[in-house]
């Protein structure tokens, strides 16, 4: 009989990663209530692994919450749209993405608030890797609008900027209706207005 072979050691960096990983859907079902013991058996380790790759809890969940607002998979599924569509039917796809997105940053930011350290305190001092994501994704969107420029009131970058406005009012839970704008209402609020046409050609 052969004896079991044991798996090869994960790299440092590989470690890290998968720890990570493992934490992040944990943080946004439990928030920062989550234990080490918890988020150890999340990453299938010994919860002293956890300390052996981070100085302690608050670390694993900032950096945590720093992957989970990496916006690379985001602006694939954006780059993904159709070019060829109508420009409606290209920003309900763009908006279903940005949409689904907005829960994992909802999470994710919640979490982040309640950190001692290392997260900063005040709405205004964000870390910088949420910024660094918003223009990311603020920038795909506008790749998205520059194929109808000349459609455009504003240039693409800031109409992006609009339109995830739009997005994220109609999900924030501070601003958001009982009964969420639907994907087609948003569009047509920014393609359109909210005026009847009668009443836009009138005023």
């Amino acid at each position: 009989m052969s004896k079991r072979s044991r798996a090869l050691p994960l790299a440092p960096e590989d470690r890290r990663r998968a720890i990570v990983e493992a934490v992040i859907p944990l943080l946004l079902s439990r928030g920062a209530a989550v234990t080490t013991r918890e988020m150890a058996e999340a990453a299938c380790i010994a919860e002293g692994t956890i300390f052996r790759v981070f100085p302690d809890k608050a670390a694993l969940v900032f950096e945590a919450v720093r992957v989970g607002f990496d916006p690379e998979q985001t602006q694939r599924a954006l780059a993904d749209i159709y070019p060829e569509a109508p420009l409606d039917i290209q920003l309900a796809e763009a908006a279903r993405i940005l949409l689904e997105r907005s829960e994992l940053v909802f999470g994710l930011l919640s979490v982040l608030r309640t950190l001692p350290h290392p997260a900063p305190k005040g709405p205004v001092d964000i870390p910088p890797f949420v910024a660094l994501a918003n223009t990311a994704l603020n920038q795909s969107l506008a790749k998205i609008l520059e194929r109808n420029r000349e459609r455009l009131r504003f240039e693409p970058l800031r109409a992006a900027s609009a339109f995830r406005g739009l997005l994220l009012a109609s999900v924030h839970p501070s601003v958001a209706l009982p009964e969420r704008l639907t994907i087609d209402e948003i569009v047509g609020v920014f393609l359109d207005g909210v005026l009847q046409p009668e009443a836009a050609v009138v005023g």
